[in-house]
């Protein structure tokens, strides 16, 4: 069985938006919406919040998903998705990594299944 991660990536200080992750929509924490959606995907095997905050871990952590804590070095404003992608995917093993945007609150697990079975 392929083992099919999804990664939530959500950086705590964001540049343009600070803390966008954590703006409240309708009551939650904005990364809250993309943490259940994947929760539901069925495709998933797993899913992580990657992130270099432990305010954010402990969100994670509450909603029922995995935290994998990144390096600070990862967390920069020049780094791109493919390094802290690249050291996710060495530290789980994963086989297929779906990654799911923090700031897309409608987003469903329906969508995330679509895609996964899409390819």
């Amino acid at each position: 069985m392929r083992k099919i991660i999804g990664e939530i990536p959500a950086r705590y200080q964001s540049k343009r938006i600070k803390q966008k992750n954590l703006k409240l929509l309708a009551g939650k924490p904005l990364i809250c919406y993309a943490i259940e959606a994947a929760k539901k995907a069925e495709t998933l095997t797993e899913v992580f919040v990657n992130s270099e905050s432990e305010i954010i871990g402990t969100i994670a952590r509450e909603n029922g998903v995995k935290f994998y804590k990144r390096d600070s070095s990862l967390a920069k404003d020049e780094i791109v998705s493919d390094q802290f992608n690249y050291d996710f995917i060495e530290s789980t093993n994963a086989d297929i990594l779906v990654m799911i945007n923090p700031v897309s609150p409608l987003i469903t697990g329906s969508d995330i299944d679509e895609a996964v079975n899409f390819f």
